[in-house]
């Protein structure tokens, strides 16, 4: 018997909620830039397979590139946050 279309959706909200919570634990310990370089790196070594090392070296400089900046960005609006929740109000 097939599961019933609510109970599927159920599941996806608790799995979105899950991931969530995940990535804001990530969050607040500072390790979000981190996740980003991972990803590149399961990418990079994803891409490698049936292709010759030089191949995949050209490819991955633009998305090593890219990751870095993505992580740097990450990093320095952590950075304003702690610093913009640590002011008073005035």
């Amino acid at each position: 018997m097939g599961r019933d279309p609510l109970e599927i959706r159920e599941d996806i909200n608790l799995a979105g909620r899950a991931l969530t919570d995940a990535v804001q634990g990530l969050r607040r310990r500072g390790w979000l830039p981190f996740l980003t370089l991972g990803a590149a790196l399961v990418t990079g070594l994803l891409l490698q397979r049936n292709r010759s090392t030089r191949e995949v070296a050209v490819r991955s400089r633009g998305l090593v590139n890219r990751t870095l900046q993505v992580a740097t960005t990450l990093a320095a609006i952590e950075r304003f946050r702690e610093r913009a929740g640590r002011r008073r109000a005035a």
